[in-house]
């Protein structure tokens, strides 16, 4: 195999595992993965309860945790100790190769910012049951790796090999107990170009029973924002949104030109066609300065965010031009 059949296959495998984040769940084949998992860990066959998101597990998890013993621990050490350490150290000199291309990205990338926005998502009382939550992310990115390095010819233990992988391959969250385990399906996610989860005007994560979360490329959007597209986002909201990475999203989506204009900034000075404008001291963290820039020919309007510390329009277009000074550069061009 050269080296873009070998990328080319690389990168089907992270896509096909990464789409089976929202796959939906085979009730049959995750019966057959889990009780697997707990025979292997010498655990009694429990009994399933399905739910549709991760909200709807929280009162089943609860009820469970105070009545039974969570298995966490001891499933995990039968994926990790058992399965995936054998499995990982076949790898040989592909490790580092196929951790690096595959494993890390898929579980920083996809996996990690995937949990984070289910937990924003949650009432704060929910993330603490998902201590006792089998997460399936870091075993499908391993998963993904196992699969490339047996296409490219490592010999895997062929038990382990199918265990682990059909696990996760089946499987989304669980909240596993003593003779009960509470199963989750598994959501519809939106992605972007990038590999970030991402939808405009709808839910980037939606479960089947409506449970959602809104996300612009990876960050955790409130409905409030979410269920609109861009388009219709209001300057106003910069007034009362507190938090920063928020506020630069909304920022960068409505543009300091209908800022400007909804907002009314205000002038603090003119040079020619430049002017030097100030915003609300309450849009951003720090007083938002910009220098707004009308072309005569065309009547084009410019505006550039510049340091709060300028006073004059001419001080604001010799910082735009590296130090410049507007007759200069005039006289340059």
């Amino acid at each position: 195999m050269d080296s873009t059949d070998r990328q080319q296959l690389l990168q089907s495998l992270v896509q096909k595992w990464r789409d089976r984040l929202s796959h939906p769940l085979d009730q049959n084949q995750a019966t057959s993965a889990i009780l697997a998992l707990y025979d292997y860990t010498e655990q009694r066959p429990p009994d399933l309860v399905w739910v549709d998101s991760p909200l709807a597990a929280l009162p089943f998890v609860q009820q469970a945790y105070a009545e039974r013993d969570s298995l966490v621990l001891e499933l995990w050490q039968g994926l990790r100790e058992d399965l995936w350490k054998p499995l990982k150290a076949s790898l040989g000199n592909l490790l580092e190769e196929l951790n690096r291309t595959i494993g890390t990205p898929f579980i920083t990338q996809f996996c990690r910012s995937f949990l984070w926005l289910v937990q924003e998502s949650l009432p704060e009382a929910g993330v603490e049951p998902l201590n006792n939550c089998l997460l399936p992310e870091w075993g499908m990115g391993w998963a993904a790796v196992f699969e490339a390095a047996s296409q490219l010819g490592i010999k895997l233990d062929d038990d382990r090999y199918a265990l682990f992988c059909n696990y996760f391959r089946a499987v989304g969250w669980m909240f596993p107990f003593e003779e009960q385990a509470i199963v989750c399906q598994r959501p519809q996610i939106h992605w972007d170009e990038s590999g970030q989860i991402h939808a405009l005007a709808m839910p980037a994560i939606y479960y089947p029973d409506g449970f959602s979360v809104y996300a612009y490329h990876g960050i955790h959007l409130p409905q409030k924002y979410g269920q609109y597209h861009p388009q219709q986002w209001q300057s106003t909201w910069l007034l009362e949104e507190e938090n920063a990475e928020l506020r630069r999203v909304l920022i960068q989506e409505i543009g300091y030109g209908r800022i400007c204009q909804e907002l009314q900034a205000i002038a603090l000075d003119t040079w020619q066609e430049y002017s030097l404008l100030r915003l609300a001291s309450d849009v951003d963290v720090e007083p938002v300065h910009l220098l707004k820039m009308t072309c005569p020919s065309t009547g084009f309007i410019h505006i550039l965010r510049v340091p709060p510390d300028l006073d004059s329009a001419r001080e604001a277009i010799r910082w735009v031009n590296w130090g410049v000074d507007p007759t200069e550069f005039s006289a340059q061009t």
